[in-house]
């Protein structure tokens, strides 16, 4: 009757595969309720049961059998896939879900900066369902799919695009509320992480956070080794800089490992630990405009946006921006004139 009133197909005995979906008509057949036509605010939550109507199964199936598998290295894939249960169970997470796949929607059409009324009920009801959970005491079997939900809230923040237009974007735009919001969001996940603990034994991302891949991302104590002669000099970096010296100093070492990558062969983990430093005076620096925290913004991005499809949504905008910003204020810095990324400024003055 569960699976019913979800919206699937029942997979207790051998031969039905896991959240098959069950015609919407069908459904509501078998569960004796009468079929009406629900307005999109009340899609998901009817009464106390979770269900989808046919868009948001569709939905589903695009995230299940298209965007899940672009979220990450094949060990974070198969976390995925193993969590696509919980979202019945978890609704905040089912809200993040259906709205992932709504902005990845968006990112293969031609106006990837507009978001559907459908992409922005899911994403509000994921934000409010998800604080409303963290206000209460977190059970054992919610810490994951926080997690992971946390994760969809950061790739929406990403997405979230008000404008149409680089000279209206941060850096060059009028300020708005919304401006490094994904910066911010970044700090939030860390608290979370105190809370959840991905690391606990019980938690079904240990196997990635405990990859001895990472263990060897560590950065040189002190110096500049492996940071080009041209940006050591920009951000003041010496052979006795560290991270405490010198607020650049993390963020410039990760980007450099980017640059010096194969076009095209920055894997997610790469892309994501640059963004997991900025922080503390460096995030003070990129809210304020500093040229030199710009500029390593920038040259994330030409990196990141070859990746990932969320990251490049933003950056269609926001890198044309920071560049233009930086030409047209800072273009008496020749060290910045030179290693400001090519982009498309035409039209843009």
């Amino acid at each position: 009757m569960r699976c019913r009133m979800y919206g699937v197909r029942c997979n207790f005995a051998f031969g039905v595969p896991d959240l098959q979906p069950l015609n919407e008509d069908q459904a509501r057949q078998e569960a004796g309720v009468p079929p009406v036509q629900l307005p999109v605010s009340n899609a998901v939550w009817y009464g106390d049961a979770l269900r989808l109507d046919s868009q948001d199964q569709a939905l589903f199936d695009r995230f299940r059998y298209r965007t899940l598998y672009t979220l990450g290295e094949p060990g974070m894939v198969k976390i995925w896939e193993n969590m696509l249960v919980a979202c019945f169970a978890a609704p905040f997470l089912m809200h993040g879900t259906l709205a992932v796949a709504a902005a990845h929607d968006r990112c293969l059409h031609a106006t990837p900066h507009r978001r559907t009324l459908r992409e922005t009920y899911h994403f509000s009801r994921c934000t409010t369902l998800f604080n409303r959970w963290l206000n209460d005491s977190i059970a054992e079997e919610h810490k994951d799919p926080l997690w992971a939900t946390a994760g969809t809230l950061s790739i929406l923040t990403f997405t979230s695009i008000n404008t149409c237009s680089p000279v209206q974007t941060w850096p060059l735009g009028p300020p708005d509320s919304s401006d490094l919001e994904w910066l911010r969001l970044g700090v939030g996940k860390m608290t979370l992480w105190h809370l959840v603990n991905p690391l606990r034994p019980e938690s079904a991302f240990r196997t990635i956070y405990d990859d001895p891949v990472r263990v060897h991302q560590h950065l040189p104590r002190k110096g500049c080794a492996g940071v080009s002669v041209e940006l050591a000099h920009l951000c003041g970096l010496t052979e006795s800089s560290t991270q405490e010296t010198n607020p650049y100093f993390t963020v410039a070492h990760h980007i450099s490992r980017l640059l010096h990558l194969p076009k095209g062969k920055a894997t997610a983990d790469a892309i994501m630990m640059v963004t997991a430093h900025m922080h503390g005076r460096f995030a003070t620096f990129l809210k304020n405009k500093d040229p030199v925290a710009l500029l390593l913004l920038a040259l994330w991005y030409t990196r990141a946006c070859e990746s990932k499809w969320w990251i490049e949504i933003r950056a269609r905008y926001e890198l044309v921006a920071i560049c233009t910003y930086l030409l047209r204020y800072h273009a008496d810095n020749s060290a910045i004139r030179a290693l400001v990324p090519h982009a498309d400024l035409e039209g843009l003055g």
